[in-house]
């Protein structure tokens, strides 16, 4: 008789679980407008005003920021640049005049003026059009591998549209960004 066994499952590592659909040929993204070495797999990615598919730049707050707040600490590995409006579900963007890097453990975003709304720890941020709460891309999938960003280059990636993924494992994701992933399923 012909049977078949396994003592023990090997663990997934990557941040997905499931991938069901993806973007065939995968997706092109301009890296100029990039501030990170990296590009995590379950960034979200969207189209932007151009009709080119871009990042959805997220960050995570490290720390509590008051309403008074004029800097933010967020943690590394956000694409945030100088010039970007940042916002939160709950507060509108306002714009990042400077970046502050040199703490290894986290950065400080300062801004041009306060965020007005006491944001709690980990909190998930994300770039916006300008002062609002309309992200400056609407994200309509996932990078599905973690990939090095190029200088001033294109960087070619696949892009998942339905699936299932590791909310820990991915650079934050802010509820008002689940609502368009819809065939994405966060575990």
């Amino acid at each position: 008789m012909f049977s078949i066994s396994f003592s023990s499952d090997a663990p997934i590592t990557g941040a997905f679980s499931h991938l069901l659909a993806d973007i065939p040929g995968g997706v092109t993204l301009s890296s100029e407008v990039l501030g990170g070495a990296y590009l995590k797999a379950g960034t979200p990615i969207g189209k932007d005003t151009a009709g080119r598919y871009a990042v959805c730049k997220t960050a995570q707050l490290s720390a509590q920021a008051t309403s008074a707040a004029t800097s933010l600490q967020v943690r590394k590995g956000h694409h945030f640049l100088p010039g970007d409006y940042i916002a939160s579900d709950s507060s509108n963007g306002k714009k990042i005049k400077s970046i502050d890097k040199s703490n290894p453990a986290y950065d400080l975003l300062v801004l041009q003026e306060a965020i007005s709304v006491e944001l709690s720890k980990n909190t998930p941020l994300f770039a916006s059009k300008g002062e609002d709460k309309i992200p400056k891309v609407t994200p309509s999938a996932l990078v599905s591998a973690t990939l090095i960003v190029p200088q001033r280059s294109n960087l070619f990636c696949a892009a998942t549209l339905i699936g299932v993924v590791r909310e820990e494992l991915i650079p934050p994701i802010p509820e008002s960004f689940k609502e368009h992933l819809r065939g994405i399923f966060f575990i």
